[in-house]
């Protein structure tokens, strides 16, 4: 700490910078990957999320109005494991080097593998936890493209923002790259949201989430094979 400086002015350190060639392409894929487990999730566990915490805050909603605990219990451990995943991601980024991303996604990817071997054990929601950290964590390492982000979890904002790109199209403030771009991960999303829900009628709970994790480290291949 500087001398003279109270420990309450002392500034957090900034954020890492991830090192990505094409943000915009890879955000989209863990868009995609995002939608694939929210309806992976949703199918098999009654309703549930694994990254879109305000389907789940509605859920926890209508559970606390009927005094169903069960319910209450499994939503609330769900949303506490992804603001876990959030914290535990906001670390990593704001200590780790520029080469963040590889070892990111290789703990995602581990944190679906100890949640298909859960599964494995017994199909509970409590085999969910891993993933909503996983989800918690990449919505914090999420990419920016020029001024669009992309790869969240969640796509409301996207689409306010869809909304006011459109509005400033004819603008001094026009980005139509990031109007682009922003409509693209949302199209991510949703495609990565039908793929889940064939998948899941086809495959199961466990397999879904050996694709969903080789698929990440697939990206950590595709970067650590970068110059």
């Amino acid at each position: 700490m500087p001398p003279g400086l109270p420990a309450a002015q002392v500034p957090f350190a900034p954020a890492a910078p991830l090192d990505m060639e094409h943000p915009a392409v890879f955000g989209m894929l863990l868009t995609a990957v995002a939608g694939f487990l929210d309806v992976v999730a949703y199918l098999t566990f009654s309703h549930l999320y694994v990254s879109f915490m305000s389907g789940n805050s509605i859920h926890l909603g209508m559970s606390v109005a009927t005094l169903r605990l069960t319910d209450i219990s499994a939503i609330s451990g769900v949303v506490i494991a992804f603001i876990f995943g959030a914290c535990a991601g906001t670390l990593l980024q704001d200590h780790a080097s520029v080469r963040l991303l590889p070892f990111a996604l290789s703990i995602e990817a581990g944190l679906l593998l100890l949640a298909a071997a859960a599964s494995s054990v017994t199909l509970s929601t409590i085999s969910l936890l891993p993933v909503a950290i996983a989800m918690g964590l990449q919505n914090v390492l999420h990419q920016m493209s020029g001024t669009a982000s992309v790869g969240k979890g969640f796509v409301s904002g996207a689409l306010v923002r869809i909304g006011q790109s459109i509005a400033r199209l004819r603008s001094p403030k026009a980005d139509p790259a990031g109007t682009a771009t922003l409509l693209a991960g949302w199209i991510a999303f949703v495609a990565g949201a039908a793929g889940g829900g064939l998948a899941i009628a086809r495959l199961g709970f466990i397999p879904c989430l050996l694709l969903a994790a080789a698929a990440l480290m697939a990206l950590v291949i595709v970067d650590l094979s970068r110059p």
